[in-house]
Parts: C-alpha cells; sequence; structure tokens
C-alpha cells in the first residue's frame, strides 16, 4: 500500500509540473535547420544550453590551426607534454578546471589571452614567446567544457592574434565533455 501510494504521489506532482522543453539556438546565426528528404520536409532544431553563449562551435577554431581528437591529445601528452615542448592548454575559468580536467592539462583561462588583457604579455611569456619571437613558443592544445563553449575557439584565434603561429595550436572542438563521454579519466586542476 505504501508504496503504491509513493507511486501516486509521485505521479501527481509529475502531471502537476508543466513540462517545458527550452529550445536554443543551434548557432548565433542559425535557430534551426530545415531540408527536404525524399519529398519529406525535416526540421533540426536543438533542446539545451542556451545560444550564445553555448552555441555550437565550427570544426576549425582559425585556418590553419588542425582540429584533433582523444587519441590525437594521448600523442601530443606523450610526445610533446612529455618532452617539455608542449602545453595542454584548459580555458575554462578556475573553478571549472579545478573540479574536473584532463590529466596534464594546464589552465589558461581564455579571457586572460585577450588582447585587452594588460598581463597578456606575460602570458605569452611564459607559453615562450621572447620578444615578438615565436621560434621557442611551445605547441599547445587547446580546449573547452565542450563542443558548445567558445572558449578554446577563442583563444585560438586571440593568440593567431597575437603572431602565435597556426601550426603551434591545435583545437580539440570536443573538450573536457567529449573526453568523459569517451569513459577517459580525468583528474582535479594541478
Amino acid at each position: 500500500m505504501i508504496k503504491g501510494l509513493c507511486l501516486s504521489a509521485s505521479a501527481a506532482i509529475f502531471m502537476a509540473t508543466p513540462l517545458v522543453a527550452q529550445s536554443t539556438r543551434i548557432s548565433e546565426d542559425r535557430d534551426s535547420f530545415s531540408f527536404t528528404m525524399n519529398g519529406t520536409s525535416i526540421t533540426i532544431d536543438r533542446n539545451g544550453p542556451a545560444c550564445p553563449p553555448a552555441c555550437l562551435q565550427p570544426m576549425q577554431a582559425a585556418a590553419g590551426v588542425s582540429t584533433v581528437g582523444e587519441l590525437e591529445i594521448l600523442d601530443f601528452l606523450d610526445l610533446f607534454v612529455s618532452g617539455g615542448q608542449g602545453l595542454l592548454i584548459d580555458t575554462r575559468l578556475p573553478e571549472a578546471y579545478n573540479a574536473q580536467t584532463i590529466p596534464g592539462a594546464v589552465n589558461v583561462p581564455a579571457e586572460t589571452l585577450r588582447p585587452g588583457n594588460q598581463y597578456r604579455d606575460d602570458l605569452l611569456n611564459a607559453l615562450g614567446v621572447r620578444n615578438g619571437d615565436f621560434s621557442a613558443a611551445y605547441d599547445l592544445v587547446l580546449f573547452s567544457g565542450s563542443s558548445a563553449s567558445p572558449a578554446a575557439a577563442e583563444a585560438v584565434r586571440d593568440l593567431l592574434g597575437a603572431g602565435y603561429p597556426a601550426t603551434k595550436l591545435k583545437y580539440y572542438r570536443g573538450g573536457l565533455g567529449a573526453w568523459v563521454a569517451a569513459g577517459l579519466r580525468t583528474a582535479g586542476g594541478q
């Protein structure tokens, strides 16, 4: 009897709660997408975090910058990070980084790489840039929380704007969300 009563109370609460699916934009310039297949109109829309800011990002962050996946991240950690020639950059805010990140990542929030940041030259120096010379700069892979987070793509573009060579930058579009979805181990920020 108690079990049935709990189920009835739960059903009553559920039925009294309005079900509102929050529809949001796919990207900043696209609300939805429609096409025709075999004479039938099909529309793709999105339910998820508000866009902007959480708009789906393009596969390529900028011309000349490679987009990588999980296996390429592992190779990068082995070949570049272990060898002291590269950094895996988590562009999220410190609170998110401290809670969970990809092992071996360092935190450089995207906001700190913007042109208006008075300490950006100090950050570029920490990345191996010497007086505008990028020859000794680290190779970088930048990521954020997911394919809907603009932080990593914006950081890539800001680095390019500062003169960072595209050949030394890589973009992990899937970010931490794809890493977790693949079942790979995470760590708290170091």
